[in-house]
């Protein structure tokens, strides 16, 4: 995911990177919004082989939690470059992320022997279908999307780019449908 692997985990540091920017009095300029995107990166990318090695000791909802936060930090940093939503809230959401991974590498909870880690590693770069909500497996063309949302202004996600329109109709009249 990045090149801090091996690089020590400066708690203090990354604290003050995402309480600077959630408590902020007022809406960062570009350059510095930029700056902090940057910083907010390299943070996440530092904690994700962390807390990814730790969530397969991890047991119940924080494990659970684990492995949702995995996925949200990937998908941030993966989707920058093609960002979909304003760069502000790009940035809050880099700073959400990496306030609950560090939170999760410093209180784990009750660690137990590592179990089925390969699996974490697949959920978290797993693509799903926004469309018909299918995996999307290595070599299959696919296209980030941005999917309708009131509560957020829209989702960032993927679609395939071919096959699956079909299926997404099949699955929407059957929602309609009634028992």
């Amino acid at each position: 995911m990045g090149g801090n692997e091996g690089a020590p985990v400066d708690a203090q540091v990354i604290r003050e990177t995402y309480t600077g920017l959630l408590y902020a009095a007022r809406r960062l300029e570009t350059t510095e919004l930029d700056k902090v995107r940057s910083r907010l990166t390299g943070h996440v990318q530092l904690l994700v082989p962390e807390v990814m090695a730790l969530a397969a000791r991890m047991r119940g909802m924080t494990r659970s939690t684990a492995v949702h936060c995995l996925v949200w930090a990937y998908q941030l940093v993966e989707n920058a470059d093609g960002l979909t939503t304003e760069r502000q809230v790009h940035v809050q959401d880099l700073a959400i992320v990496a306030r609950a991974l560090l939170t999760l590498y410093e209180h784990p909870g009750p660690l137990g022997q590592p179990y089925r880690a390969g699996e974490i590693e697949r959920a978290v770069r797993r693509r799903m279908c926004g469309m018909c909500m299918q995996l999307i497996e290595d070599g299959e063309p696919f296209k980030r999307a941005v999917f309708a949302s009131e509560a957020s202004g829209g989702i960032p996600g993927y679609r395939h780019t071919g096959a699956c329109a079909a299926l997404a109709e099949t699955l929407r009249a059957q929602l309609r449908v009634a028992p």
